[in-house]
């Protein structure tokens, strides 16, 4: 079996060791709209998790790319895609990182995590902005 059969034991050897920020292809329709099937995501590990944060996870031995969610108590992974279940974790699961970028073919890069110009603080945007051009 070549690691190309088996993308988890790839990604584990090459992505979940590393502490720097990397870059993954997303493959179908889980996280439209906002996510396309084939765009580039960026994942940082170093980013901490907190509600609604884009994210990828693994558990039950499989890697999710979902967004995460607090509810109640409860820790969920949900889909963007309304087709799909919604995925409850219990305590054994790994944050590999959570999603800080992602590029679409032609169009410009969407930030999900900005600096305030203000507060100088890092803001998390659901739906992702161009990063402002530098003057």
């Amino acid at each position: 079996m070549s690691t190309l059969d088996n993308p988890k034991a790839l990604f584990q050897s090459n992505c979940s060791t590393n502490s720097e920020p990397y870059a993954l292809q997303n493959i179908g329709d889980m996280m439209s709209p906002e996510f396309s099937e084939n765009c580039i995501i960026i994942v940082d590990p170093s980013m901490p998790i907190h509600h609604e944060a884009y994210v990828i996870i693994d558990f039950n031995d499989d890697l999710y790319f979902r967004q995460y969610f607090e509810v109640n108590g409860r820790r969920l992974l949900k889909c963007l895609n309304s087709s799909y279940d919604e995925i409850e974790l219990d305590n054994n699961f790994e944050v590999r990182g959570c999603i800080v970028q992602q590029k679409q073919r032609k169009q410009q890069s969407l930030h999900y995590y900005l600096l305030n110009n203000i507060s100088g603080k890092l803001e998390f945007n659901s739906k992702g902005k161009e990063k402002p051009k530098e003057q």
